[in-house]
């Protein structure tokens, strides 16, 4: 990636899952990213809003460029220099690594409840969806 795609500012569920800005500012302001930062109260925080104000892309990696399949090195860097690294090379739940059905699962039950389905009619169609195989 050489700049920012997709809302800078998401303002719903669609906007974030399409703005890296929010997933690394969102990242760095709670130490971890989930499901859990898909809810209105997280993509509205201020916190994550200002800190996506401080996202910005740097040099695409020269070293083992190869390894990279869908990860990034992300540096976040304080005031005063100090900074830390961390580099994915294939993040949790990317399609060569598979998925576990717990993911599946955990998603289901973050986002199904927007869908206006009941509690017990989510139970049934996570139960019919778990079953297709059989």
């Amino acid at each position: 990636m050489a700049k920012l795609h997709g809302p800078l500012h998401p303002a719903d569920l669609i906007d974030m899952a399409h703005s890296p800005a929010y997933f690394l500012a969102a990242g760095a302001a709670d130490g971890t990213f989930g499901w859990a930062n898909a809810s209105p109260e997280k993509i509205a925080d201020p916190r994550i809003h200002a800190l996506i104000e401080k996202v910005s892309v740097g040099a695409p990696p020269t070293e083992n460029a190869a390894l990279y399949r869908q990860g990034a090195t992300v540096t976040v860097t304080a005031h005063d220099g100090r900074f830390g690294r961390a580099t994915v090379l294939l993040p949790h739940g990317s399609g060569a690594l598979g998925i576990d059905w717990r993911d599946i699962e955990a998603k289901y039950r973050t986002l199904m409840p927007a869908s206006g389905l009941s509690s017990a009619k989510i139970e049934q169609s996570f139960a019919a969806a778990r079953g297709l195989r059989t």
